[in-house]
């Protein structure tokens, strides 16, 4: 009996054909698992998304017509999304959040001299700490999207 008509050796590579494609099937059921929408987003991601559109949002406030309180509620709402978003990092983007931190601390400084002495200087002032805010919140933004 040729070794392709013996009902042992068929069995065999019967066998070892399923053995290969049970564990190619597992294989792929894993990679698929790690790839699933059940699979859970770093919370850092939620954190800057929103972090993302208070920075759009600060840069896009009109003072003229919503005064320097447009500008205090941006700057509230920041520095809450980046307290959430140093929580949730645990350590990471500590460049970029201490810079962030240090332009907020900034901005909030000079609403306080426009609120106490309204003119062009303290006005001025705002927009240039408003800016350095939106450039730190950007370059936060762009590392940690590496991640997301």
């Amino acid at each position: 009996m040729r070794p392709e008509q013996d009902p042992a050796h068929a069995t065999s590579m019967i066998a070892k054909r399923c053995s290969g494609a049970i564990a190619a099937a597992a294989v792929a059921a894993a990679l698929l698992a790690g790839c699933s929408s059940g699979s859970s987003t770093p919370a850092v991601c939620t954190d800057i998304a929103n972090l993302k559109t208070s920075v759009t949002s600060l840069k896009d406030t009109n003072v003229s017509s919503g005064g320097l309180s447009a500008i205090q509620t941006e700057l509230t709402k920041i520095q809450q999304q980046l307290t959430t978003l140093k929580n949730d990092a645990k350590g990471q983007y500590s460049t970029q959040i201490n810079d962030l931190s240090t332009a907020l601390s900034g901005l909030s400084s000079s609403l306080t001299a426009a609120k106490d002495n309204l003119n062009a200087g303290t006005i001025s002032a705002v927009a240039t700490a408003a800016g350095t805010v939106v450039t730190a919140g950007n370059n936060l933004v762009t590392a940690v999207s590496h991640t997301c």
